[in-house]
């Protein structure tokens, strides 16, 4: 079933995080009229309310009351503030992050891979999000949902020599070449060596994981994870 969480956010509202896998979703939902349709379907809000990206694993930032909802935008991340409108972040094994404030009325949906995340797309969203006195004052929430954990997430010697360098401690060797590689650890350490703090919730779901109720690349599936988020109206 689809994971639904809602947090006060600032001016007495609330976001809702809504993250639709694989019982919710048909396997061809690939398409972006099928997804808006299936969004739609999910939220009750109108399809021409609907926000999603162009995904392409790099640090390109969007801010949702400056777009179109009919354009199909080449980028990673979506700041939100304007209610009623849905921000899509599409997922297979990367990280869907969001985060939020209740000082603040801005709220931010991040698609994250290795990639992304080396590149920085997530403090470069909050930085441009919110102002430098949340990023710091313990008052910056965020929310982690399904992706590939450390326990599955294997890479070789390539990518891992580039987390290496930073931050060891998110590597796990498992044999000569390959290495579990877990992103959220990192994305952790990236945070704080930014002097970004946030009260990080995470689902703990590893989309890799057998039998996982959600869409996984690594295993083949051709399906897309949504991972929502809106404030109310």
């Amino acid at each position: 079933m689809a994971i639904f969480h809602s947090f006060p956010i600032a001016e007495g509202k609330k976001i809702k995080i809504l993250i639709a896998g694989k019982k919710d979703l048909p396997n061809e939902s690939l398409d972006l009229q099928t997804q808006k349709r299936e969004i739609a379907k999910l939220t009750g809000v109108s399809e021409s309310n609907v926000f999603i990206l162009d995904q392409v694993h790099g640090d390109t930032v969007f801010d949702a009351d400056r777009s179109d909802a009919s354009s199909f935008e080449k980028g990673d991340a979506w700041i939100g503030d304007a209610s009623g409108k849905i921000l899509c972040i599409k997922t297979a094994d990367c990280m869907p992050l969001f985060f939020w404030s209740e000082q603040s009325p801005k709220f931010v949906a991040i698609h994250s891979g290795w990639k992304g995340t080396l590149a920085g797309i997530t403090e470069k969203t909050l930085r441009l999000a919110f102002d430098r006195s949340i990023l710091s004052n313990g008052t910056l929430l965020g929310y982690l949902g399904p992706c590939a954990s450390g326990l599955r997430y294997e890479v070789g010697e390539d990518v891992a020599l580039l987390f290496r360098e930073e931050f060891p401690n998110c590597l796990q060797e498992t044999k000569p070449g390959k290495f579990l590689l877990d992103l959220e650890s990192f994305l952790k350490f990236r945070l704080e060596k930014n002097g970004i703090s946030v009260v990080l919730q995470s689902e703990r779901i590893c989309t890799m994981e057998k039998d996982s109720d959600f869409f996984s690349h690594r295993r083949k599936d051709v399906g897309r994870n949504l991972n929502l988020i809106w404030k109310e109206g």
